[in-house]
């Protein structure tokens, strides 16, 4: 009997990021690394030695620019798309991480594995019945959230973390108290970090840590801006982005206050 094997073939583009401190492989069209990726490692407050897990790694951007700013991590991204595992073992050669860096093929809800210091995730972000989905499949499957997708994956991340570990996730600044409430079900301290694009503009992103704590405590950081007047890079978003720095937290008031531009 003669087996036959599918094999999506596709176009790829070779790119550098953080002034080229990381290079990926990724598709030509469809599912693209954004300025997303970045922020989210670089707000990941993992130290040398830690275990760190990527759900839905993709091609594993958030992996390696947090392996730029942070030596000696155990890293591991899991991603149910093959096309994109592929891509991301191509890339841990690239950027030299083969001792410390494996990725596979699962569902988030499957990964059994435990223990981790750390969780990122960049979870698809626009529900199916609500947006228009793209024609690319590689794209649609990142991006298009079914129902009930969100509370599996934060229920998997809490069942996989240490007890002291930190889940970091970026989402929709609009779903936050959404996110807020599905996370206050396994995790008693939420700090969350809204990003703008400049001074006076309403946060279109959030950033959360997620922990266990002895007490429920939300917090609200100041506003991390993206762009100057002049509508380059500000200081604080060019070490991050080109640089490799880490973002800071910097709380400023319990959630109960609204966030403002």
């Amino acid at each position: 009997m003669t087996t036959i094997i599918a094999v999506l073939v596709m176009d790829t583009t070779f790119d550098g990021l953080m002034n080229k401190r990381v290079w990926v492989e990724q598709p030509a069209e469809g599912y693209r690394i954004a300025v997303d990726t970045v922020l989210l490692a670089a707000a990941v407050s993992a130290k040398p030695g830690d275990r760190v897990l990527d759900m839905g790694c993709g091609v594993g951007g958030v992996m390696f620019c947090l392996a730029a700013r942070i030596r000696d991590l155990h890293l591991t991204g899991i991603d149910i798309q093959h096309e994109l595992i592929e891509l991301c073992r191509k890339n841990i050669e690239h950027n030299h991480l083969q001792n410390s860096a494996t990725a596979e093929t699962y569902s988030v809800t499957d990964w059994t594995a435990r223990d981790y210091d750390h969780i990122v995730m960049n979870p698809p972000f626009h529900a199916e019945e609500r947006h228009s989905v793209s024609d690319n499949k590689i794209k649609r499957t990142a991006n298009a959230e079914k129902t009930g997708d969100l509370p599996l994956w934060l229920e998997s991340a809490a069942r996989i973390l240490k007890p002291n570990g930190i889940l970091t996730l970026i989402h929709r600044a609009d779903r936050m108290d959404e996110i807020i409430a599905e996370g206050q079900k396994y995790f008693s301290e939420i700090t969350v970090l809204p990003i703008i694009a400049r001074t006076g503009a309403a946060p279109k992103r959030i950033i959360m840590r997620m922990a266990r704590g002895t007490a429920a405590v939300i917090n609200i950081c100041e506003n991390f801006i993206l762009y100057g007047d002049d509508n380059r890079y500000c200081a604080a978003a060019e070490a991050v982005i080109r640089h490799a720095m880490s973002i800071e937290f910097k709380v400023i008031r319990p959630k109960s206050a609204q966030i403002e531009g």
